[in-house]
């Protein structure tokens, strides 16, 4: 069995795609969670799959696993930057941090969603996701995320959420819009950080 040092990419899509066959989802997301997790303990990680050295790339997808629709991105920045308050539609994700923490935020909704772009949010719980550990977002969960300069973090999803229609909220004015993420484009497998330049982080979600 390889050690959390070794522990490859493929591995982590074949263990997850094991996990899903055996426990479904959400069931299976924290046994996934702790697969990601040993994914973060390899330093080769995104030398590997990046290059040497790894520059700062807004979203780069590294593994796709067809049969579950499992799709791993790395999101590395240069910069310190906060996302909107957001869900992923149809998608869960697993957040792993590689470089530097992030600080996360879980949201809940007060309202029950009858007032067309109206939304009431309340904190429902707010921790530091520190390099090596993970966070399980299910689907619907609303999620914000804040990271200082030079961060590097893997965003594990159960299908492309860069295809689907999210929520973008915005806590202030108890508000809510419909973000179509298909109409933005991201890069394929391989691609590198020359994307990530034309980019802003104000159109990024997460």
């Amino acid at each position: 069995m390889a050690t959390d040092a070794t522990y490859t990419l493929d591995q982590f899509l074949a263990d997850t795609r094991a996990t899903i066959r055996a426990k479904g989802v959400p069931a299976g997301l924290a046994e996934i969670r702790d697969h990601l997790e040993k994914l973060l303990h390899n330093p080769e990680l995104l030398r590997e799959h990046l290059g040497d050295p790894v520059p700062h790339t807004e979203r780069t997808t590294i593994g796709h696993d067809p049969e579950t629709d499992v799709h791993v991105l790395v999101h590395g920045r240069e910069k310190a930057g906060t996302s909107s308050v957001h869900d992923h539609g149809p998608c869960w994700v697993v957040y792993g941090n590689y470089k530097n923490p992030t600080r996360m935020r879980r949201w809940r909704r007060l309202d029950d969603g009858s007032t067309p772009g109206h939304a009431e949010l309340t904190l429902q719980r707010e921790f530091l996701n520190e390099p090596g550990q993970a966070a399980v977002f299910a689907v619907g969960d609303i999620h914000s995320i804040e990271f200082g300069d030079d961060t590097f973090f893997l965003r594990v999803t159960g299908g492309d959420v860069e295809t689907k229609e999210t929520l973008r909220f915005n806590v202030e004015q108890n508000t809510v819009e419909v973000a179509n993420r298909k109409t933005t484009s991201r890069p394929r497998l391989g691609q590198r950080a020359a994307w990530s330049r034309t980019h802003t982080l104000e159109s990024s979600i997460f």
